[in-house]
């Protein structure tokens, strides 16, 4: 049997990890049915996941949800309630991609999550994660879509602007103002690995496979990616880049790989 089929059967014999917090035993974690199937020695599909062993990607289909509006998140599922300021869609499970990440030696880093007391009060803390952790959990992800020559093939920060509201203000608007593209000063994400933050076992089930959160922009603990840079903790500064970002329903795959070598 081939070494990552049995990896993958060892994997899903003992539940995820959760929190410590969580309200589940490890016992009763319910996990959706891992349907795995080897494409050839070198690729696997998990649901709707292909796992390339030789290149080091992962790779699901998307669509572009939408193409101008404020974004909290890169790519959430169909069912999610965050569809509505999510850049991409897709119908995958993100139990399956956890799986795909973690056969590729992507590790979970808490880093970005404040530590909080016993009463859940804000500890201004961070957990101390060793630095090997902290680079196996990062990132790069890419999107491509487009056939032969037209094939494009571009980092996610591209397809992203920053807002850069004026000094002491939250966002720059005031009450019922309306603004237009010309009117805002943008600049594009900075172009630095993404992090794998895993998500959590809450009640007995992966809260990013309840809640179809996938990838992150504005910080949040449910979700299996974060975008770890500046302006994560602000909901109001990030929009589509309609100069590389491809018409609303337009077809993808995100592509989703180690940073490290």
């Amino acid at each position: 049997m081939p070494a990552l089929l049995i990896a993958l059967l060892l994997f899903l014999q003992p539940p995820l990890q959760g929190q410590e917090n969580s309200e589940a035993p490890e016992s009763s974690v319910q996990k959706p049915q891992a349907q795995i199937e080897q494409i050839n020695p070198y690729q696997y599909r998990i649901g709707k996941i292909l796992l390339d062993q030789k290149t080091r990607e992962i790779r699901f289909g998307a669509g572009v949800n939408m193409t101008e509006g404020l974004l909290e998140f890169l790519i959430v599922g169909t069912q999610s309630n965050k569809v509505h300021e999510s850049l991409f869609l897709t119908d995958i499970s993100p139990f399956h991609l956890n799986i795909a990440m973690k056969l590729l030696g992507i590790t979970e880093s808490p880093e970005l999550f404040e530590i909080v007391d016993e009463d859940y009060r804000p500890t201004g803390k961070f957990p101390e994660v060793p630095q090997e952790v902290r680079k196996k959990a990062r990132v790069t992800i890419l999107v491509e879509w487009g056939e032969g020559d037209q094939k494009k093939v571009v980092p996610v920060s591209e397809m992203i602007h920053f807002i850069n509201w004026p000094d002491g203000t939250q966002s720059g608007l005031q009450p019922n103002q309306e603004v237009t593209l010309n009117d805002l000063k943008l600049s594009s994400m900075k172009n630095d690995p993404w992090l794998s933050t895993g998500s959590y076992i809450h009640e007995g089930k992966l809260k990013a496979e309840v809640l179809q959160m996938i990838a992150a922009i504005y910080t949040s603990q449910q979700a299996l990616l974060n975008y770890p840079g500046k302006g994560r903790l602000n909901g109001d500064v990030w929009i589509p880049n309609q100069k590389v970002v491809p018409e609303e329903g337009t077809e993808v795959q995100i592509i989703i790989k180690p940073s490290q070598p």
